[in-house]
């Protein structure tokens, strides 16, 4: 799961994606509002439903996405 969000992320952003660690802030690594916007649609399809723009931006770190979207797989 970490690979397939760290290949999104190279998608909208410049920064060489290899060394962002699973806790960095995105926001401090270059994501910006609208490049989240962009990201929406495949992470949704990565968790199997529609997930909350302002959970995505509350905790802006790959570990936090990867947590949500497992959950959301679960079902919780």
């Amino acid at each position: 799961m970490m690979t397939e969000l760290k290949a999104l992320i190279a998608r909208v952003l410049d920064d060489e994606v290899r060394d962002i660690e699973p806790g960095d802030n995105l926001f401090g690594r270059g994501l910006h509002s609208l490049a989240l916007m962009r990201l929406m649609p495949p992470l949704s399809q990565l968790a199997g439903t529609r997930l909350d723009y302002e959970d995505l931006a509350r905790r802006p770190t790959l570990a936090a996405w990867q947590a949500l979207i497992e959950r959301s797989r679960a079902g919780h």
